[in-house]
C-alpha cells in the first residue's frame, strides 16, 4: 500500500523523516519496501500481512504511527448530517450472514465533474486514479478511512428497491469494467427489482454507474463477510481495492461515520445539494471482545519487566479501551477495538504490546535446557546413505510430489499401474491441483527422475548419475480406509554413453546395468545387508531382457534395470538409461549399522577353480548358493571369471567357471581337506540343479 508522507502529517504529530519513519514502522511489524520522492512528497510502499486490515487507510496508519511515536493522533472531525429529503428506497437485506450490516443514503441535486485538485493529488499519491468528483469521494473514503463505498445512479434502480441477496444459477452482469461474468449460486450481490446492480463487496454495475448526467445518488455503505468476498473475487478473477479490504476486514462500526465523510465532501463541493437520513439495516449488532489480559504473563512470554502503565498507555494509543488499573491489580480488562478484527486471544493482545514496546528492547537469553535431542534410526540411516551414494558419484536430487497425467501416458500407464510393491490399485488425485500438471500424486519415483534427466540429457549433458530419497502416493485395498497410502523410496537413474576419449586415447566405457548393480551392493554392504539377492523378473517400465527384482528372503524389495525402450522412444531420449527404485522403509528395517572388528586372517587360503556346464535358465546366483552350503565355513569367496556359450557347448546351456578360495580360521587346509569339500560341491550341484562339472 501507498502512503503520502505528507498526508499522514496532517493527522500525527511527527518531526522524524520518512527515512526514519520507515525504520520504525519496520521495527513494529508494517515493513516499508521502498520510498518514493514524488512533487515534494515522499511515497512510502508498506507492504502489510493479511491481518492489518485496519491498516489499509491514511487513518489507519496514523493511528500506528502516533502509537510507535507516542504522539497526538489527529483524525478528521466528522459532522452527523440531519436529512434534509427522504430517503425513499426499500432495503431488504435477505442474508444477514453474508451481510450483517448495510447502510444507504440518497444525496439529491449533485454535478458530476471532476474533483479539486487537492483531492485528485491526495488519490494519485495513494495510487487511484482520479475519475469524478462522486466517484473520487468514495475512494477518497475508502483512502482515508480505510471503508469502501458505492454510488449507484438513483434514477436508474428499477423499483427504488435495493435487496441484498444470493444471486441466482446463470445470473449476470455487466460491470464497471465492462465485462459481463455469469454469476453462480451462492455469490452475493446488490440488486434492484429485476437484476443484479453490483457484486457485494467486489464491484458496481454498469448500468446504475454514475455518470454525467446523473443527478441523485444512493450512497452504499456495508459490511460483507470476509470470507464470502474472497471467496467470490477468486471465483471471478476480480480483484479491486474494495475487494482487497473487506477480504481482510474492515471496521462494522464505523458505516455511518464514513457515510457522513462522504455527504460532507460531496457538500462542499456541491453546496446545493441535499442529503437524506441514512438507512441502517444492522439485525444483529457484532459485539465488541473484551479480553483479560495477565500483566505476570505478558512479562513471563516476554522477558521483560513492562509496567502495567506501560501496557495500559501502548493499548490506549492503539485504540483500545482499557479499565483503569485500580480496578483489577493483576490483570487489565482489554475491550478490543471494532476495527481489529484479527485481535481474538490473549496472546494477540501480548504481541501488540512487544512490538510497540520495541522487539529491540527485549532481553536476549538462551532457553534453558530440558531434553536432548537424538536422531531416529530413519534419519541416520538416510543420512548414511546419502553420504554412500554421493561417494559413489551420484548426484541428489529433489522433485515434487507431483506427477502429469502427460507424463503417466507416456509410462505406459493406463488404469492400473506397477510399481515396486506391486499394491497400487489406483493413482491419488488432488482434489484441488494447483495447475493440470499436478493434479496427481506421485506413486513412483521413476517418473520424475526421468523429467530430471530428460531436461539435463537435452541440454547436452551426456553423463547422468542422480537419486532421490522421497514418499510416493498409492491407494491399496490391504488397508482398511479411504485414505492413500505414503511410503519412502529410494530412485537411481544413471546414463552415459561413453562416447568420450580418456587421457591416454582410450575410449570410455559408458554405465551399464552392473554398474547400477554394483552401487546397489555398495550401498547394501555399508548398511549391513548382506542377504539379498537380485533374480530376474519382468516390469513393463523395464527393459523385457534387462529387469531384475531386488529380494531379500521371500520378500521383494524393489526393482533394478534398463527403461523400457519404448518410453525411452517417446520421450525422445537414449535407450541406455538404467534405474533402480526400492521401498526404503522396509529396507530401513534391515539396516545393521553396528560394525564388528574381526582379525586379519593368520593361515593362508587355497584358491580352486571349477567349470561347469549348466541350462540356460540355471542363474548363477543359484549356483553360487549352493556352492556356498557345500562349503560349510570353508569358502571366503567366490568369483565368476568366464562365462561362454558357442560351437563347443550344447544350444540351451552355458559353459561357467568360478574361482573359489577357501580359507581356515582355525589352521592350514591341506589339499585332502580341500579335495573333500570341492567334491561334495560338484555332487550338491548336480543333485540340486542338474549342473555336470566339463
Amino acid at each position: 500500500m501507498k502512503v503520502s508522507y505528507n498526508w499522514l502529517k496532517e493527522h500525527v504529530d511527527m518531526n522524524i523523516s520518512p527515512y526514519e519513519l520507515s525504520d520504525r514502522l519496520t521495527m513494529a511489524g508494517l515493513e516499508v519496501a521502498g520510498i518514493e520522492e514524488k512533487d515534494e512528497d515522499c511515497i512510502l510502499d508498506i507492504e502489510l500481512t493479511v491481518n492489518r486490515g485496519d491498516c489499509l487507510s491514511i487513518m489507519g496508519m496514523a493511528r500506528e504511527v502516533s502509537a510507535i511515536l507516542s504522539s497526538n493522533f489527529k483524525p478528521p472531525k466528522i459532522q452527523h448530517l440531519k436529512g434534509e429529503i427522504p430517503c425513499e428506497v426499500d432495503i431488504s437485506l435477505q442474508d444477514p450472514l453474508l451481510c450483517p450490516r448495510y447502510t444507504a443514503r440518497v444525496i439529491q441535486g449533485i454535478r458530476v465533474e471532476p474533483s479539486p485538485l487537492w483531492m485528485q493529488n491526495k488519490l494519485n499519491g495513494f495510487g487511484i486514479r482520479p475519475i469524478n468528483d462522486i466517484v473520487d469521494v468514495t475512494n477518497f473514503c475508502l483512502a482515508e478511512i480505510g471503508h469502501p463505498m458505492h454510488a449507484f445512479d438513483y434514477d436508474l434502480i428499477n423499483g427504488k428497491n435495493i435487496i441484498i441477496r444470493q444471486a441466482l444459477e446463470g445470473e449476470k452482469i455487466v460491470a464497471l469494467d465492462e465485462r459481463e461474468y455469469e454469476l453462480s449460486q451462492g455469490m452475493l450481490v446488490i440488486a434492484d427489482q429485476t437484476s443484479p446492480i453490483a457484486l457485494a463487496g467486489i464491484i458496481g454495475g454498469n448500468a446504475t454507474r454514475v455518470a454525467d448526467n446523473t443527478t441523485t445518488i444512493l450512497m452504499e455503505c456495508a459490511y460483507f463477510s470476509p470470507s464470502s468476498v474472497r471467496k467470490n473475487a477468486r471465483l471471478l478473477g476480480i480483484q479491486t481495492e474494495s475487494s482487497y479490504r473487506f477480504e481482510r476486514g474492515v471496521d462494522p462500526q464505523g458505516l455511518i461515520r464514513a457515510q457522513d465523510r462522504a455527504a460532507e465532501l460531496i457538500l462542499s463541493m456541491c453546496p446545493e445539494a441535499k442529503v437524506s437520513n441514512i438507512i441502517d439495516c444492522y439485525p444483529m449488532a457484532i459485539p465488541n471482545i473484551n479480553i483479560l489480559l495477565r500483566i505476570e504473563r505478558v512479562n513471563r512470554i516476554l522477558g521483560t519487566a513492562v509496567t502495567p502503565e506501560e501496557m495500559r498507555d501502548i493499548l490506549i494509543r492503539l485504540g483500545f479501551e482499557v479499565e483503569p488499573i485500580v480496578f483489577h491489580a493483576y490483570t487489565l480488562v482489554v475491550k478490543v477495538p471494532s476495527f481489529r478484527s484479527d485481535i481474538t486471544r490473549e496472546i494477540d493482545i501480548v504481541e501488540e504490546i512487544v512490538r510497540i514496546y520495541g522487539y529491540e528492547r527485549v532481553p536476549v537469553s538462551l532457553p534453558s535446557l530440558t531434553s536432548v535431542s537424538f536422531k531416529k534410526k530413519a534419519q541416520v540411516v538416510n543420512e548414511k546413505a546419502r553420504d554412500i551414494l554421493c561417494g559413489c558419484g551420484l548426484n541428489e536430487v529433489i522433485t515434487y510430489s507431483f506427477l502429469s497425467s502427460n507424463m503417466l501416458d507416456k509410462m505406459g500407464a493406463q488404469g492400473e499401474t506397477s510399481t515396486p510393491v506391486n499394491m497400487v490399485k489406483n493413482h491419488v488425485i488432488v482434489s484441488n491441483p494447483l495447475s493440470e500438471e499436478g493434479r496427481l500424486l506421485t506413486h513412483s519415483l521413476i517418473p520424475n527422475l526421468l523429467e530430471v534427466a530428460a531436461w539435463n540429457i537435452n541440454r547436452g549433458i551426456d553423463e547422468v548419475k542422480i537419486f532421490e530419497i522421497a514418499r510416493v502416493f498409492f491407494m491399496s485395498d490391504s488397508f482398511n480406509n479411504d485414505l492413500p497410502v505414503e511410503q519412502e523410496h529410494l530412485g537411481i537413474m544413471m546414463r552415459d554413453d561413453g562416447d568420450k576419449v580418456r587421457w591416454d586415447g582410450q575410449k570410455q566405457k559408458g554405465l551399464g546395468f552392473y554398474d547400477l548393480s554394483g552401487i546397489l551392493h555398495a550401498l547394501f554392504a555399508e548398511m549391513g545387508i548382506h542377504r539379498y539377492t537380485i533374480e530376474e523378473t519382468e516390469d513393463k517400465r523395464f527393459h523385457p531382457c534387462v529387469c531384475a527384482k531386488i529380494m531379500v528372503g521371500d520378500e521383494r524389495i524393489g526393482l533394478i534395470g534398463q527403461i523400457n525402450p519404448s518410453i525411452t522412444e517417446h520421450l525422445k531420449l537414449p535407450q541406455n538409461i538404467y534405474a533402480l527404485e526400492i521401498e526404503w522403509q522396509k529396507t530401513t528395517a534391515l539396516v545393521n549399522l553396528t560394525r564388528k572388528f574381526t582379525p586379519l586372517p593368520r593361515y593362508p587360503s587355497v584358491i580352486r577353480d571349477i567349470a561347469i556346464l549348466a541350462k540356460d535358465d540355471v542363474s548363477s546366483s543359484k549356483i553360487v548358493g549352493v556352492i556356498k552350503e557345500a562349503g560349510k565355513g570353508l569358502i571366503e569367496d567366490i568369483r565368476l571369471f568366464d562365462m561362454y556359450q558357442g560351437e563347443q557347448v550344447a544350444k540351451g546351456y552355458k559353459s561357467l567357471a568360478y574361482s573359489i578360495t577357501y580359507r581356515s580360521l582355525d589352521k592350514t587346509l591341506t589339499e585332502g581337506e580341500v579335495g573333500v569339500v570341492h567334491g561334495k560341491i560338484v555332487k550338491l550341484l548336480e543333485e540340486r540343479l542338474g549342473v555336470g562339472v566339463r
